[in-house]
């Protein structure tokens, strides 16, 4: 994995910005506009549904940047050929919330294709612009019980 550092500036949103932490050599952060300068994905119309799988409305349109496109700029340890296949990735909010990836669920499948960190819902700037992101697996059956919202941490780590 390559490492980049982000430049930070005094015009960055005064909002702690998301980190990536764990099995990393250093940990990473992402300001909200390093994210809106990345290649950016669009949801379309997107339904909520809740764990138990009833509908809550329709989320609508999100923007945002592939969780595997931040991780593959973060320099993740890696020693031995099949530690990938015991990691896996933790997101958190900052209200204490937490769903769980896999790492092969986000580098070896369709449902990676999904797994977005958004700051956008209808071409507007998520919690009053204030700088928070959220994450959904867009492309889970329920898209209710993996959608963090004020996302503050992605933890990476590996089943000993």
């Amino acid at each position: 994995m390559k490492q980049t550092i982000p430049a930070t500036s005094p015009e960055s949103s005064t909002v702690a910005p998301l980190t990536i932490t764990g099995r990393v050599a250093a940990p990473m952060t992402f300001p909200l506009e390093q994210l809106k300068s990345m290649d950016c994905l669009d949801t379309g119309s997107l339904p909520l549904i809740c764990g138990s799988g009833e509908p809550k409305g329709n989320i609508g349109n999100l923007r945002g940047v592939l969780l595997a496109d931040l991780i593959n700029q973060t320099e993740v340890i890696v020693t031995a050929h099949n530690d990938t296949k015991k990691m896996y990735v933790v997101a958190a909010s900052d209200d204490g919330y937490k769903t769980v990836f896999a790492w092969q669920e986000i580098f070896n499948s369709a449902n990676g294709e999904g797994i977005l960190v958004i700051f956008e819902r209808e071409g507007e700037p998520l919690h009053g612009g204030n700088g928070e992101v959220d994450l959904i697996s867009a492309n889970d059956h329920l898209s209710g019980p993996r959608y963090v919202h004020r996302l503050k941490t992605i933890e990476i780590i590996m089943v000993e």
